[in-house]
């Protein structure tokens, strides 16, 4: 049996041209996610305290900064910290997720950041999942 090219050539390099493109963004896009939400983090704890300190603010402060530093071990391209971003990433959306409804009614505006939050956590689990997110170019 015969095989064919059924794609032209300039077909075969847009493609490449495609993948090559991915190749330098996805960690850059990830990281720009991960920023992102990072922010909204800290936004969201100044709303939590407009409410009234449920809990106590070193542990809100110390939550933020270790995740900080997950953040930053994945812009060092250290694969365990890929990997914990994209758990907790994916963990965040099925645990925070559902709470969205009864966070609406009780505070809209921290929902809203929460909600947007979650969609850049999602976003930078995606990507980070992608194999050429880790051979990202300096």
């Amino acid at each position: 049996m015969n095989t064919t090219n059924t794609y032209s050539n300039e077909a075969l390099q847009q493609t490449q041209g495609i993948r090559a493109l991915w190749r330098e963004h996805a960690l850059s896009a990830a990281l720009v996610c991960l920023g992102l939400a990072y922010a909204l983090s800290w936004a969201e704890m100044g709303l939590t305290l407009m409410t009234g300190p449920g809990e106590p603010i070193a542990a809100l402060i110390a939550s933020r900064a270790l995740i900080g530093g997950l953040y930053i071990c994945v812009a060092f391209r250290l694969q365990w910290a890929r990997w914990i971003t994209v758990a907790l990433g994916f963990a965040s959306v099925v645990l925070v997720g559902p709470m969205l409804g009864a966070e609406w009614h009780a505070f809209p505006v921290a929902a809203l950041v929460t909600g947007v939050a979650l969609v850049f956590k999602l976003a930078a689990a995606i990507l980070l999942l992608s194999p050429d997110a880790s051979h990202g170019s300096r």
